[in-house]
């Protein structure tokens, strides 16, 4: 996430907190990495670092959105 993105206020409600949620890697727990970036008010979903494929990602967040 570049950090143009990471300022700007969410399209759903303006604010600019966001929260960055991370997965302790099993083989290591002194290690994390980014799982999600998500609006700290409303939980529009910025970033989800699953999928590689651009269009899978767009689709996943389009379908996390829908839900909050």
């Amino acid at each position: 996430m570049k950090l143009e993105e990471l300022l700007a206020p969410c399209p759903k409600c303006g604010s600019t907190d966001k929260i960055a949620h991370r997965k302790i890697l099993d083989h290591s727990h002194a290690h994390a990495e980014l799982d999600t970036v998500k609006c700290e008010q409303c939980g529009y979903v910025f970033l989800v670092n699953e999928p590689d494929d651009e269009d899978e990602k767009r689709k996943l967040l389009k379908e996390l959105n829908k839900i909050y």
